[in-house]
């Protein structure tokens, strides 16, 4: 072997591991991470002339929306303030590259375990933050993030994962459960709802696929987490219900709002970060648009940025993923190991676009390349899953 690939592959993995690891603590190490190990797969390729035999999963999908958001940023009504946000586009890059790097189970396990790991370990300075400030909605947790939002999101990502593991890989360890609770606990502390209701959804979206009888429990469980919980996660568990919520009710605004604006550029929008832009041309009589602009709901900003164009071609990238994954289910019904990665990456997915209809977590840039990462596992090690070329 060419000690120059043998080097490269150990550049490319190592900035795996510290892409997994650095996801829960740091976004700047993380872009390092993947920057440093996206280059080294380029060179790898170009040196081996294997660029044809790279798969590249929906390529037709996100190649659709990198199209639309391109469209929008042109006809944008602020070309200024909304050409920066193309560099996210960047982003989608982290789910080849770990389609193509990662190479067998044992590298894919590890990977899930660091990824888990570190999701705990992050819990740590979320519960020493918690015990310096109280148990109260005005201090909540958000680890080493810059926003508790931002980090209820990755807990969520995280929380999945690792209930996927456990639930259908029966030989998965032992210290799971404890990572279970950690990371559930600090997710509560966080007091944000929108994740909370992607862990539910996601939580949902696994049990139906093991015993779907057992949905039955989820409701005691449930009430027993309701009993169990301090005074402030109790009131804003009950918030939940409340549709007299100030925050519901600000997001409803939002998305009147937000629609308003779509009717004036449903094909293509109106670009990114034009809510800023062009907000005081639309009635706000309750004031939140102008105060948040950002329309809290993915579908409803992508929609409004990018058009029935971006939003349609962002939506046919999870109907696709979802597709594909249910027409190769058989493929994976004896291998535990690639089942409990496909069921916990299904249910991260899952969660995220449930939590996105109450939060822009699309637009948020730590959570986005933690879930194309995730995105991305139940298709490496490609001799299990057949045909992911498309």
């Amino acid at each position: 072997m060419d000690s120059r690939l043998f080097y490269l592959d150990r550049v490319i993995f190592f900035s795996l591991m510290s892409f997994a690891v650095f996801s829960l603590f740091s976004i700047s190490l993380t872009q390092i991470s993947c920057g440093i190990g996206g280059l080294a797969w380029m060179t790898k390729c170009s040196l081996e002339g294997t660029w044809k035999e790279q798969l590249f999963p929906f390529k037709i999908p996100f190649l659709l929306f990198v199209v639309a958001c391109l469209i929008a940023v042109a006809g944008a009504v602020d070309f200024q303030g909304s050409y920066k946000s193309l560099k996210r586009l960047l982003e989608i890059l982290i789910f080849f590259w770990a389609v193509n790097c990662i190479k067998s189970e044992e590298q894919r396990d590890k990977l899930i375990l660091l990824f888990i790991a570190s999701a705990t370990l992050s819990t740590l300075n979320g519960f020493y933050s918690a015990w310096q400030t109280g148990l109260n909605s005005a201090s909540r947790v958000e680890g080493t993030m810059s926003v508790y939002m931002t980090y209820a999101g990755l807990l969520m990502l995280a929380l999945l994962v690792t209930l996927g593991k456990i639930i259908f890989d029966r030989k998965g360890s032992l210290w799971l459960w404890g990572a279970v609770a950690l990371i559930g606990f600090c997710l509560l502390l966080t007091y944000t709802r929108q994740a909370w209701l992607g862990v539910m959804a996601g939580l949902v979206f696994l049990i139906w696929f093991r015993k779907k009888s057992l949905l039955w429990f989820l409701p005691v469980l449930m009430g027993l987490l309701f009993l169990i919980s301090p005074p402030h996660i109790k009131f804003r568990m009950k918030s939940l219900l409340d549709y007299n919520d100030v925050n519901l009710s600000a997001r409803i605004a939002l998305w009147q709002g937000g629609w308003l604006v779509f009717k004036d550029h449903p094909l293509t929008g109106c670009g990114f970060k034009c809510i800023d832009a062009i907000n005081h041309e639309y009635p706000d009589p309750t004031g939140w648009i102008k105060k948040l602009r950002g329309l809290h709901n993915n579908f409803v900003q992508l929609a409004v940025d990018t058009g029935l164009f971006g939003l349609g071609s962002w939506l046919s990238i999870w109907v696709l993923y979802f597709m594909t994954l249910y027409k190769r289910r058989v493929s994976f019904e004896n291998n535990p190991r690639l089942k409990s990665c496909v069921m916990g990456s299904s249910a991260a997915v899952f969660g995220f676009l449930a939590a996105g209809m109450f939060e822009t977590n699309f637009y948020d840039a730590e959570v986005s390349m933690a879930l194309y990462f995730i995105m991305a596992l139940p298709f490496t090690c490609s001799q299990n899953l057949t045909d992911v070329r498309t």
